[in-house]
């Protein structure tokens, strides 16, 4: 059975939910882009604090989405003690290209899109996007297409919906998330409403244009997500149109700590060279929140 990977639809978000999510996302734009940090940087430090979090939180459970290879499996495979790493990468060809090494390295890694519905569903693999050929180990493949696309290849691969996996059913534990899947948010995040509320944190891209048919945007993803008790809490500026959010269960967000941490991250400061280093040297490296 081929799913259609926009079947599933959500309620539209309201014009206050808009405008609070378009405040709060352009207000962490204006100080990363007003410090003295380069983008590269700015990312680095937001995945070092969603990287904190998630060591916070003691998860069961590490789920990644459109792992590519798989580095946020792993990362808590080798840093979060106990957990179970499990992550899902639609293309087959990138699949092939990073099974043996993900899997001796003790990660889940599952040759499996997250779609709306469990059977098969098509992939699209861009080949050629504007007057830029892309090789099929890209990290363009999607349940939708690309706006600008060209020519592309398209394979069925198996499809599982999330709340329907049996490794993340109920009573297997909290969890904490990595979401890249290019343009088919809607589809993964309708496919779990169950799990959604099981994960503490997430790291998710989004897009403020659309860069996909179709696609949700960031104020529709952080609507749905917010309905789920998830409320983002930081986010870079990877690159224009498109961006990562750290999202946190509701609770969490309101810890003072966590207010803590939050306030330091925004202001974006250099951090202190380590003697013996030019100022030039060490910034946005290692794993740790300054």
């Amino acid at each position: 059975m081929t799913t259609d990977p926009t079947a599933p639809t959500a309620d539209q978000p309201g014009e206050t939910e808009t405008l609070q999510y378009l405040a709060w996302a352009r207000t962490w734009a204006a100080a990363a882009e007003t410090s003295p940090l380069e983008s590269p940087e700015v990312e680095q430090r937001v995945m070092d604090f969603f990287h904190q979090l998630c060591r916070r939180v003691e998860p069961a459970i590490a789920l990644e989405i459109g792992a590519h290879e798989a580095s946020f499996s792993l990362w808590a495979t080798r840093e979060l003690p106990g957990v179970t790493s499990l992550a899902f990468e639609a293309n087959p060809y990138v699949h092939e290209k990073y099974r043996d090494e993900v899997l001796a390295a003790g990660v889940d890694y599952r040759n499996v899109a997250v779609a709306p519905t469990s059977g098969e569903v098509e992939l699209h693999l861009p080949v050629e996007l504007g007057n830029r050929v892309r090789p099929l180990t890209s990290r363009m493949a999607s349940l939708v297409h690309h706006v600008r696309e060209v020519e592309s290849k398209t394979v069925s691969v198996p499809a599982v919906r999330l709340d329907e996996e049996p490794s993340l059913a109920e009573g297997s534990g909290r969890i904490v998330a990595w979401i890249d899947v290019e343009g088919a948010n809607e589809a993964v995040l309708c496919s779990g409403p169950d799990v959604l509320r099981r994960i503490d944190v997430l790291y998710l891209e989004v897009e403020d244009e659309v860069t996909w048919e179709g696609q949700w945007l960031d104020t529709h993803t952080a609507a749905h997500l917010r309905r789920h008790g998830l409320l983002p809490v930081a986010r870079d500026t990877r690159r224009p149109l498109q961006y990562n959010v750290v999202f946190v269960r509701d609770e969490l967000a309101a810890d003072p700590q966590v207010a803590r941490q939050v306030a330091r991250l925004q202001r974006f400061r250099k951090r202190p060279a380590p003697q013996g280093q030019g100022a030039g040297q060490g910034a946005g490296q290692g794993d740790e929140q300054g």
